[in-house]
């Protein structure tokens, strides 16, 4: 099946809210500091220590403050590489599983797919380049990126995209209902994100 529609991946989408909702915070924390130490708030008040000498001397007179203060700013740091080790991931396939029977199992390297299919698209007429990922584990869906060269008939490579090229791929697997995203640029032009899928 193929239709127009932009795809963001569930994982962009929590990065940009959480990155989002974080640098507003942060701008705003900063934005109240600049403001109290140029003095806004009042000579006194830009003068002052970070710390107020009441919670420096709650700090002192309390021997369990900075164990907590080091424990939540070690949970901190823990949730920060949890979110570093997310962005790791991905959502590529490492391969298909082509057939499941009796005789045996028959899995498909991603890479011998992905070629087989970036070939198949480079040979297209006015097909500056090509580019092609599986995507997805439970839900296979491959990517095509796909590089033009300008007065190139896109409509064209698109009908060729669509039509053979997925078709001999979808035979080829089995799977002639696996979906596909076929994003074309001309050469030098900016990647967009509208795809057609």
């Amino acid at each position: 099946m193929t239709r127009p529609g932009p795809r963001v991946p569930p994982t962009d989408r929590r990065n940009r809210v959480i990155l989002a909702a974080l640098g507003v915070l942060l701008t705003a924390a900063g934005v109240v500091a600049l403001l109290v130490g140029v003095g806004v708030f009042g000579d006194s008040r830009s003068d002052q220590p970070v710390l107020d000498p009441t919670v420096r001397g709650f700090a002192a007179g309390h021997g369990w403050f900075w164990p907590v203060v080091g424990v939540a700013s070690g949970l901190v740091a823990l949730l920060a590489l949890a979110w570093l080790a997310q962005q790791a991931r991905t959502d590529r396939s490492p391969g298909l599983d082509v057939t499941h029977d009796a005789l045996g199992d028959v899995h498909l390297p991603a890479a011998a797919l992905t070629d087989a299919v970036a070939d198949d698209v480079a040979a297209i007429a006015g097909v500056e380049g090509a580019r092609a990922e599986l995507r997805g584990r439970r839900e296979p869906s491959l990517d095509i990126a796909v590089r033009v060269t300008r007065g190139t008939d896109v409509p064209g490579v698109v009908g060729e995209v669509c039509g053979p090229v997925l078709g001999r791929a979808r035979r080829a697997l089995g799977r002639p209902d696996l979906p596909a995203q076929v994003n074309i640029r001309p050469v030098g032009v900016a990647r967009r994100r509208p795809r057609v899928r």
